[in-house]
């Protein structure tokens, strides 16, 4: 419940902030790439601090007060200026990356590992639902006529409903959990192998993810790409709702059918389709192809989205010890946003001057990551 609050929130402000910056503002889509670059860059290093403090502290009280201060996003706007409106949305990101590696850690904790990929399938759909209910209300308002200013203002509500959430989450493990990671049998030959090789795609899984990093551009792109082709920013707006929509969907489907081959799964659902719908929302934009094609490719983003978020957390769970968990969560985040740094950048300045530009770079990125997993799966026994 309380990602699913979380979401309701500040993907309201996710949605509206691209207009806000772009068309409110009257700033080049180069800042807007800059201001995520800031809250992805400097957020990986908030994901190791929040990874080590989560294995040293107590995971709950890291998690929570990371989530309390979230809500700066939602103050932004108090003062129409790009300096503080972007370093308010910066600081929000910055303090969602810091208690990301802590809560999934914590979930591991207190879930069945028979369940796990269940667990983030359900997890990354709750995120998503939420995400969803945000992009309608905000569609909603857009459409009363409401300043943009205000929808960002009212996404604080759902934000502290999540941290109310979160404080009455329990901590107590799982019995299963627990039994399986206070084993004190000296290891054998054959599991110091396993651990050997689980480190090595570990390692390749945390180079995959920041190269899809580097491809993972923010959906603000094609909201901007839609609704200047079209003319709408609510048709722009609802872009993101499918994405939000086929994600959650996809996390769902997923984690329930409980894939005996994750690493299949994520770099070919995963990594390939992302590389796939770029192409087709970068086609769609420069051959005119129209809304429907736009719609398409984000909808196959969103499936993208939803395998990455259920499977990499699964296997970085699966590749690390129990007492490193935080720490090998925080690093997966950390990598992924070292790459959201460096990807909304170079898309920000490409997108300047050419969208399919921008789009194709996007592509080539998930398409390599594709490929490095692919060659971990051919070279070990890891599926």
């Amino acid at each position: 419940m309380s990602a699913f609050f979380a979401d309701m929130g500040y993907q309201a402000v996710t949605a509206v902030f691209p207009l806000l910056i772009v068309i409110r503002l009257g700033e080049p889509a180069y800042v807007y790439g800059a201001l995520l670059a800031l809250s992805f860059g400097v957020g990986s290093l908030f994901s190791l601090v929040g990874g080590e403090m989560g294995d040293r502290h107590s995971k709950k009280a890291v998690s929570l007060a990371g989530n309390l201060l979230i809500p700066l996003m939602s103050v932004s706007v108090l003062l129409p200026n790009v300096v503080f409106v972007g370093a308010f949305f910066v600081f929000g990101w910055w303090a969602r990356y810091f208690r990301t590696p802590a809560r999934r850690a914590w979930l591991v904790e207190v879930s069945d590992p028979a369940h796990r990929s269940k667990v983030f399938g359900f997890l990354h759909a709750l995120d998503v639902g939420g995400g969803m209910i945000a992009v309608i209300y905000s569609i909603v308002l857009v459409l009363l006529g409401a300043p943009l200013d205000d929808i960002v203002l009212v996404t604080m509500i759902p934000i502290l409903a999540s941290s109310l959430a979160l404080a009455f989450a329990r901590t107590t493990p799982h019995p299963a959990f627990h039994a399986a990671n206070t084993s004190s049998a000296v290891p054998s030959e054959r599991e110091e192998r396993q651990e050997k090789e689980n480190s090595f795609v570990f390692r390749w899984l945390l180079v995959s993810a920041m190269l899809f990093g580097f491809s993972y551009y923010a959906l603000g792109f094609p909201i901007i790409t839609v609704a200047q082709s079209q003319g709408s920013a609510v048709l722009g707006i609802l872009t993101f709702g499918i994405y939000l929509g086929v994600s959650a969907g996809a996390g769902y489907l997923l984690g329930s059918v409980r894939s005996k081959r994750p690493l299949r799964t994520l770099w070919t659902l995963g990594y390939l389709l992302a590389a796939l719908s770029s192409l087709v929302i970068g086609a769609s934009y420069t051959l005119h192809f129209g809304l429907g094609f736009y719609y398409l490719g984000a909808a196959g983003l969103g499936f993208a989205t939803g395998s990455v978020e259920t499977f990499e957390p699964v296997l970085t769970s699966t590749l690390t010890k129990a007492g490193n968990l935080s720490r090998g969560l925080g690093r997966l985040s950390s990598s992924r946003a070292l790459g959201l740094f460096t990807s909304n950048l170079v898309m920000g300045a490409i997108f300047t001057f050419s969208q399919f530009g921008s789009y194709a770079y996007a592509a080539a990125l998930a398409g390599s990551a594709a490929v490095i997993l692919l060659a971990v799966e051919t070279k070990t026994k890891v599926r």
